[in-house]
């Protein structure tokens, strides 16, 4: 009200009922002042009551406007009340004339007002505003009644708006210790998109001196950002983003948690408003009185609640894994959801290849959920040194990098997607030497984590390794169980199975859901010794041979046959002669297996069996006999062998030297016999190459003068086959460092395949060809083609085909010697095959 209407005389009564009375003192109370008379027409207002009305000059002013609906009916009792010289307290609800919608509460003190006579001619009332205990209460029962619920800050803000009117509210989350003040916005009313490439601001000592000066303040927003400490931030997107809405006037308070020594903040809560001077300190006193710290509290204590929830249900579901790859797609799917991370990975520390490999990847979706962004295991692999993860393996500590860009040893991501920040936590299994997993968390935001997330992923990371341990231990077992060669059955105790691994189902011929919850006994012919489990009498931990049914004899049996299946399986007295036949045909056409057995731990109760195929140890045992047997077969008959063609060939010579028709005749007979005998003695060398020590066993490797061995090599051949051979060497004694059994079985296998080959007029040359580091063997000889799809072998052609078999063996026995055989077509036609044996050196 301007003055022209504050002194503005009203009557000559009134003036003199005001008596002694100072206008003064009413026209500058905060408490609303009104006279009026019995007629309810309003004779004088301050300006606290004007405001409160929503007018500008006391003509305005319309009590029966002002005392709208029930409040009319009050209005009409005390003014009775006051004609009896009655003084009134009262308590009403006032509309307010330039905004019917709002309304004002206030508690109201009439006193009568009397002329000299002692007449009562009018009331002066005193209105005191009950809006900030309204508002109060109203926060409060906000509070109590959306406490656990997302939108009881909106419902506040709105409420804080009609007394304490702003343009922007926020409610920034703080992490503080003895080094640091860390804040992140959490909360803003009305929402809009924040540009925000910097989550959590981390406080310098002069602006986190600013904050702990002082609970709260009013400020002149343009002034303060624009000064010391706080100019430091003016190029920070958010703080650009507040400058463009204009906004010029700020008044904030602490939200704090615990008392005394425990005291600590955990937010801020602000309010901006583009009106310059917006408020003072009679709005920062309401601003305080208000119990806000409360709902702030409840607002973050449900986020908390919430993600207590999500973690409860990711060790729920962690628990329920099976194998290590499902365990880190569930924890990366989890904790996307628990602290609505943008991106995160798990990493396991391949100490075998010295490597850090991706296990698993999730990011969010736009609907908050995590979303699994299909990488497969091992599809990124670095070095255990580098990058940011290597650090991790190297110091077993978390790593909380604010900027990547700042950060020398940082790898760009594999999937080429902008990072800015990273957190990577390990996960120590109970040895706690060296880390097997990391957790890594990466945002294309600047200081995206705070102190606090790298605490709660590290508590995460503590709680987990158990389960991951454990779940590494059996996804190993697993692989174990399911790659060992015997067949294994886990049952409960009345021998129902529960569990086999692949090599079961291919014994038994059904598979593993069709064999789960079948009675084991159903699975064998004679399965009496199995039965005495259920009987109770001791079978012991080796149950002996039995026969396995048929492929899918018992798999129509349904889960109730165990007990029959016990009851058949115990022989009776007197067998009948059918059943002894049926027994043997179904015996026929199983196959043979060793039972032995373990049982669980008493609590859980079961058996473990393992069926150990004894087809395969016979067989391999029988082969094993016949290898022997060829082996010494072999070596037994390669000196009658030679004396039998030796003398043939003195033999062959001499009829060779006949003129006699006859003689000749008999020389071609006695060739074709020394070239079978040829063959023979070929096949057995070859049977002594299969010797299973000369395979398997490690080389002997001795210093050997090759170009002896060649010339007794040469020596033992028959005089037809010397004949065929020219042995070139360049140097005599020419030392190489070589397995003497296992060269001469080479040498010998493909000379003995070139002479075969050979035609009568060919000749097979031998080089020795020394080297500095190397001495090659190069063997040249003329090898026919090969034969065509169903024509017969000749002798020559038989001589390529055993090559062809056995020259995978031979290159094998040159590797174990340090050598190599290599074999090529020369430009004429001829084969070549050369040898290379390591030189002796010399030593000392």
């Amino acid at each position: 009200m301007d003055d022209s209407a504050q002194e503005r005389p009203t009557s000559a009564a009134a003036a003199a009922m005001l008596g002694q009375m100072k206008r003064a003192v009413f026209d500058g109370s905060r408490i609303a002042v009104i006279q009026r008379d019995l007629q309810n027409n309003v004779l004088y207002a301050n300006a606290a009551a004007l405001t409160m009305s929503g007018v500008e000059h006391v003509d305005q002013l319309r009590l029966d406007r002002l005392f709208a609906g029930e409040a009319g009916r009050v209005l009409d009792e005390e003014t009775r009340g006051r004609r009896n010289r009655e003084l009134g307290a009262y308590r009403v609800t006032l509309t307010c004339q330039d905004d019917p919608e709002r309304q004002v509460a206030v508690e109201v003190t009439g006193l009568p007002l009397m002329d000299e006579r002692g007449t009562v001619v009018g009331s002066l009332g005193f209105f005191r505003s009950l809006q900030h205990q309204v508002l109060t209460d109203q926060v409060r029962e906000l509070t109590l009644s959306h406490a656990g619920r997302a939108d009881l800050l909106p419902l506040v803000a709105e409420a804080l708006r009609r007394e304490l009117p702003f343009d922007l509210m926020l409610v920034s989350r703080v992490v503080e210790d003895d080094s640091a003040w860390e804040s992140e916005i959490v909360f803003n009313h009305p929402p809009f998109r924040q540009d925000v490439p910097t989550a959590w601001y981390e406080l310098n000592a002069a602006q986190r001196g600013f904050m702990e000066s002082q609970d709260g303040g009013v400020h002149d927003f343009e002034t303060v950002m624009s000064e010391p400490p706080w100019s430091d931030m003016a190029d920070e997107p958010m703080c650009r983003q507040m400058h463009a809405m204009d906004l010029k006037s700020s008044m904030w308070r602490r939200i704090t948690r615990g008392e005394g020594e425990d005291e600590r903040t955990v937010a801020i809560m602000t309010l901006l408003s583009r009106e310059r001077g917006a408020y003072d300190e009679q709005h920062l006193a309401l601003f305080n009185q208000l119990p806000l710290i409360e709902a702030v509290l409840c607002s973050l204590d449900h986020a908390e609640r919430v993600r207590d929830r999500r973690q409860l249900r990711m060790f729920r579901e962690l628990n329920r894994c099976v194998d290590i790859q499902g365990a880190c797609r569930c924890l990366s799917d989890a904790l996307i959801e628990i602290f609505d991370w943008q991106h995160v990975s798990l990493f396991r520390i391949d100490s075998a290849r010295d490597a850090i490999v991706r296990v698993a990847s999730a990011r969010r979706g736009d609907d908050g959920q995590a979303v699994d962004t299909g990488v497969s295991w091992g599809d990124y692999s670095q070095g255990i040194e580098q990058g940011i993860l290597g650090r991790v393996a190297r110091t077993l500590a978390p790593q909380k990098i604010p900027d990547v860009t700042r950060d020398a040893e940082y790898l760009p991501t594999p999937d080429g997607e902008p990072i800015r920040s990273e957190l990577a936590v390990p996960i120590l299994f109970s040895e706690g030497e060296r880390v097997r997993f990391i957790v890594n968390v990466d945002d294309p935001r600047v200081n995206a984590f705070s102190r606090e997330h790298v605490r709660q992923l590290t508590d995460i990371a503590h709680e987990v390794a158990g389960a991951m341990e454990r779940i590494s231990d059996l996804t190993l077992m697993t692989e174990c169980v399911n790659n060992v060669s015997d067949p294994i059955i886990a049952t409960d105790a009345k021998l129902r199975i529960r569990r086999v691994n692949p090599a079961a189902e291919a014994l038994f011929g059904v598979a593993r859901k069709a064999l789960e919850g079948r009675s084991l006994l159903a699975l064998f012919q004679n399965p009496a010794p199995l039965a005495a489990l259920l009987d109770g009498t001791e079978a012991g931990d080796r149950i002996g041979e039995l026969r396995v049914c048929r492929p899918g004899a018992a798999v129509d049996e349904g889960p109730d046959a165990a007990p029959n299946a016990a009851s058949s399986a115990v022989p009776s007295a007197v067998p009948s002669a059918a059943s002894d036949a049926a027994a043997a045909g179904a015996e026929a056409g199983g196959a043979p297996v060793f039972i032995t057995r373990s049982d669980f731990p008493g609590k859980l109760g079961g058996h473990v069996f393992i069926a150990r195929d004894l087809r395969p140890i016979r067989r391999s045992v029988q082969l094993e006999f016949l290898e022997d047997t060829a082996y010494e077969l072999a070596v037994e008959t390669q000196a009658p062998l030679g004396m039998a063609m030796s003398c043939l060939e003195d033999q062959l010579e001499a009829a060779f030297q006949s003129d006699a028709a006859r003689e000749q005749a008999r020389g071609r007979e006695l060739q074709t016999v020394l070239r079978q005998l040829g063959r023979v003695k070929h096949a057995f060398t070859r049977l002594a190459m299969y010797n299973r020590e000369a395979r398997v066993a490690s080389r002997v490797a001795s210093p050997i003068r090759i170009d002896c061995e060649i010339d007794a090599l040469l020596a033992s051949l028959a005089a037809s086959e010397r004949r065929k051979v020219v042995f070139e060497t360049a140097v005599r004694k020419v030392e190489v460092e070589a397995d003497h059994m296992q060269m001469h079985i080479v040498v010998e296998s493909l000379l003995s395949v070139l002479l075969r080959a050979a035609p009568e007029t060919a000749m097979v040359r031998l080089t020795l060809v020394p080297d500095d580091e190397l001495v090659y063997l190069r063997l040249r000889g003329r090898l026919p083609p090969a034969r065509r799809h169903g024509e017969r072998f000749s002798a020559p052609e038989a001589a390529q085909a055993d090559l062809r078999l056995a020259n995978p063996l031979l290159g094998k026995l040159m590797k174990n010697q340090g050598g190599a055989l290599k074999a090529g077509v020369l430009p004429d036609g001829d084969t070549e095959f050369v040898l290379s044996f390591p030189r002796r050196r010399a030593h000392g």
